[in-house]
């Protein structure tokens, strides 16, 4: 009986003994697991940051521009265009991004707009870069073994961080890449279509035999009301009329809604059908395109 008893009772100190060393070691592992530091905000490298702040963010433009060619104008001595005041329109494009449409008023002015489109500059994106944080290299505090560690672990993080560098300032050169490659190919189109299409338009000679204004009002309406789901902003709109505005073509009532400004040039006393619409008059056909680029150049400050 009593050897029984004693045989229990070492039992029962073993297994003390295994509750007390374990919950110390519990106590240890909660004291020295943890380890807490200070959380590092990524910042995208300095070229980055100074790409993505100073990048342009113009508000893209659409003009169309309608010229009229009967002989109604000709006796009002309605000034017609020269090729530079067309191309300070086309720089917009260059800079902004957007359309330009050209036509006649003529006899049957319901025919299509000569037209080039220019698209936004591209777009560098702060999502598209890693934006690494250099590793700060580790101090000897004394104990060899963990200095030892934590410098094997700085040499392969700032391995991973020089990559992640040089990868977003790959991703920059390709963008800067990108927009020399957009200038290039955006000063082309509008060279092109300057010889092959608008200037074709500004040197046909004033002899329509009536005059369809309506017509090529419709068309103006057409092209400003299109979609403007294909631009990352909404377009500034004009509509340059330069015309007597005396229409012997149309029977109804003539109408111009839309958000695009009207700027009507003419050197008539009356204004036809333009006197049922909202517009802005100007006498000469550069004080039209001076006020235009104004505009413009004032939305985007």
């Amino acid at each position: 009986m009593i050897v029984t008893i004693l045989k229990i009772y070492g039992i029962l100190i073993i297994i003390s003994t295994i509750l007390s060393i374990a919950s110390c070691a519990g106590k240890v592992d909660g004291k020295t697991s943890i380890k807490t530091t200070s959380p590092i905000i990524s910042e995208p490298l300095p070229e980055v940051k100074n790409a993505l702040q100073n990048q342009a963010r113009s508000t893209p433009v659409k003009v169309v521009i309608l010229i009229d060619k009967t002989v109604s104008a000709d006796w009002s001595r309605i000034e017609g265009p020269k090729t530079q005041d067309v191309q300070s329109s086309l720089r917009l494009l260059k800079i902004n991004g957007g359309e330009l449409a050209v036509g006649n008023f003529c006899d049957d002015s319901n025919r299509p707009l000569e037209r080039v489109r220019v698209e936004q500059q591209p777009l560098l994106e702060k999502v598209v870069f890693h934006h690494p944080v250099p590793p700060v290299e580790p101090k000897n505090k004394g104990n060899a073994f963990t200095y030892r560690k934590e410098k094997d672990q700085y040499k392969q993080e700032l391995v991973k961080y020089k990559t992640l560098r040089q990868n977003d300032l790959q991703i920059l050169a390709d963008h800067n890449n990108s927009v020399q490659e957009w200038h290039s190919q955006s000063e082309e189109k509008i060279n092109e279509f300057l010889t092959t299409q608008v200037k074709p338009i500004l040197a046909r000679p004033v002899n329509c035999g009536s005059s369809d204004i309506q017509g090529g009002i419709n068309r103006a309406k057409l092209f400003l009301g299109e979609s403007d789901l294909t631009w990352r902003q909404t377009p500034q709109k004009f509509a340059v009329f330069i015309t007597d505005g005396l229409d012997n073509v149309g029977v109804q009532p003539v109408e111009f809604k839309s958000n695009a400004e009207v700027l009507l040039v003419n050197g008539a006393g009356g204004k036809g059908i333009f006197e049922n619409i909202e517009h802005k008059a100007f006498e000469s056909v550069p004080a039209a395109f001076r006020y235009l680029v104004t505009q413009v150049n004032k939305g985007e400050n």
